[in-house]
Formats: structure tokens, C-alpha cells, sequence
């Protein structure tokens, strides 16, 4: 026993090396020597982060981390290798209780995310309303895609990182990679508002469609069917959110589906590696160009897109006689 406790040994479990408290060797009523470690995958720094790593290696994945796991436990030098026989030894990951409770919290901040997406924030701008042209009672714009993938990554972010604080306690969880993503995204969202903003031959169609409502509204009887028709072009209404997100007064749009494939498949795989590592994952250099090369894509073609069809021979107003 004073050998072992002489060399300074660590825990290694399952072949990983887990850095931490010395082991303390003693010896057990029956005479067998016993030797204890504490290690925590909790705090911050680079120590905590490596803990963290071996245990996830150790347990082969943080699902593995919800019950009990029999592994192969010896003690060994901070170095690496081992210096004792190993034993198969039961462990027990994270408490369901962290579990739970991280579980509790992530739910909590992504339905603010989806909250705020379907309450109000995930909508277009609103529409400046044309003197004389009464906008629709109950009118709601269509969706933005532009903001569903802001939202939809910053609640992704955001829900992980309070889920990974509940059971790790550690503050520096956010990875360059993830800044990265978040950055390519939200000058997406703000180049795609500034476009909205901007005035556009849309906005001479409006103008004409609303030039076509008011002669509906002056003519004797008034054609309610033509007034129907021009106001929904002038205030383009919401026709659901896959259909405001997919298209344009064209139809349906292939540089808006790739985005929004891409955006759903990286965020899932994102949240597997979260739940996998217990931590947010280092993106690559190739899968932050490619994400930038999808959102460039689609706001190339969103410079070229109409909101608001032009209006046909039997929209426009009649000559006055």
C-alpha cells in the first residue's frame, strides 16, 4: 500500500486515463488492498474538459451515462498505462436526477425558441399599409426562412448550453466552430431583412394591385370578388408554414429547400453530438464552408425572387371613360 500510494496513481477506466484526485490505497477487513480516486466531469478549463472526454471514451457515448455500466477499472500513472490488475467494476454515470433535470431545461428554453418563432418573431417584416387599401382583419404575414434558421440555431444553441451547464456546471461550453455557425446564420437573417427593406419592383406591384382594388371598390356595384383578389396581392397573406418557407409568388423555390434541408439535417446532428459528448461540437472548417455556401446560395436567389406576382390583364384597373 505505501508503494502505490508512493506513485501518485489515477483512475483508469475502460483504458482511459482519468486525470484527478491521486488514488488513496488502504486496506480492506479481509486484507485486500483498496484504492479510491474522485474525479468529477463538472467545471471549467481545460482539466475538466479532458475529464470529460475520457469519461465519455470510457462509457462509449453519453447515453451509456444514464444507468449503471460494468467496466474494466485499474489505477496507472497520470502518464498513462496501468500499474494494478483491472477489475470489472459496476459505475454509474450521471445521475438521473442531472439527467432529468438538464432534460427539464432544454425543453423549457426550446419551446421559448418555438414560442417566439410561431407567436411573432418568425414573420416577415411588416408590410407598410397603401393609403385608401384596409389591411385584412387578423392579417398575418408569411414566415420568414431567413429567421426560422436564426431562430431555430440560436434555440438549438441556446437549450444545449443550458442542458450541458445542468450537468457539467461548466461556463465554457461554446465552441469557435459553434460562434462560427452562429455567425454565418445571423448575417444571413440580417442581409435577408436589409433585402425586405429595400425598395423593389415588388413594391410597384403592390402599388398597382392596390391601383386595381380601389377601382374595384369605385365601381357600381362594387366587384368584391376583384377587391378580395387585389387586397390578397397587396398584403401577401401566410398560406402556412411549409409553403412560406419553400416559396415565392412563383412557386416553389430548390435554393429555399436546400437551405432548409441542410439547416434541419446539421441541427440534428448537432443535438447528437451534444447528447453523444456532452458537449457542443468543434464544426469543421469544411462543414462551416458548406453552410456558408448554402446560405449564399439562397440569398443570391433571394435577390432575384418576387414576393408579389405582377398583376395580369384582368387585375389591372378599368380606363376611366
Amino acid at each position: 500500500m505505501a508503494e502505490l500510494n508512493a506513485q501518485a496513481l489515477v483512475l483508469v477506466a475502460n483504458g482511459q486515463t482519468i486525470a484527478g484526485a491521486r488514488a488513496s490505497f488502504g486496506c480492506s477487513a479481509k486484507g485486500e488492498v483498496i484504492g479510491t480516486a474522485a474525479t468529477s466531469i463538472t467545471g471549467n478549463g481545460d482539466e475538466a474538459a479532458q475529464r470529460r472526454g475520457a469519461w465519455q471514451t470510457a462509457f462509449n457515448g453519453f447515453f451509456s451515462l444514464a444507468g449503471a455500466k460494468t467496466l474494466p477499472v485499474a489505477f496507472g500513472p497520470v502518464t498513462g498505462g496501468i500499474t494494478t490488475m483491472p477489475r470489472l467494476v459496476s459505475i454509474q454515470g450521471a445521475s438521473e436526477r442531472d439527467l432529468g433535470l438538464a432534460a427539464i431545461w432544454f425543453a423549457l428554453v426550446a419551446a421559448i425558441f418555438v414560442f417566439a418563432f410561431f407567436r411573432h418573431f418568425g414573420r416577415t417584416d411588416a408590410i407598410t399599409p397603401i393609403a385608401g387599401v384596409p389591411m385584412p382583419a387578423g392579417y398575418r404575414a408569411p414566415y420568414s426562412l431567413s429567421r426560422f434558421q436564426l431562430l431555430w440555431w440560436s434555440g438549438i444553441v441556446t437549450a444545449s448550453y443550458a442542458a450541458i451547464l445542468t450537468i457539467t456546471g461548466s461556463m465554457d461550453t461554446i465552441t469557435t466552430g459553434t460562434m462560427a455557425l452562429m455567425g454565418i446564420v445571423g448575417g444571413t437573417s440580417v442581409l435577408a431583412s436589409f433585402q425586405d427593406k429595400r425598395p423593389s419592383d415588388d413594391e410597384v406591384r403592390r402599388r398597382q394591385h392596390a391601383a386595381a382594388y380601389l377601382a374595384a371598390a369605385q365601381a357600381s356595384p362594387p366587384d368584391a370578388i376583384a377587391m378580395a383578389h387585389s387586397l390578397a396581392e397587396v398584403y401577401p397573406p401566410s398560406r402556412g408554414l411549409l409553403p412560406d418557407l419553400l416559396s415565392d409568388a412563383a412557386g416553389y423555390n430548390i435554393h429555399r429547400l436546400q437551405l432548409l434541408a441542410w439547416t434541419g439535417v446539421l441541427g440534428v446532428t448537432f443535438l447528437y453530438e451534444v447528447t453523444r459528448t456532452l458537449g457542443m461540437p468543434e464544426l469543421s472548417a469544411n462543414l462551416l464552408a458548406l453552410t456558408g455556401i448554402s446560405n449564399g446560395t439562397y440569398f443570391g436567389f433571394k435577390l432575384q425572387e418576387q414576393q408579389v406576382p405582377a398583376p395580369t390583364a384582368g387585375d389591372q384597373p378599368a380606363p376611366a371613360v
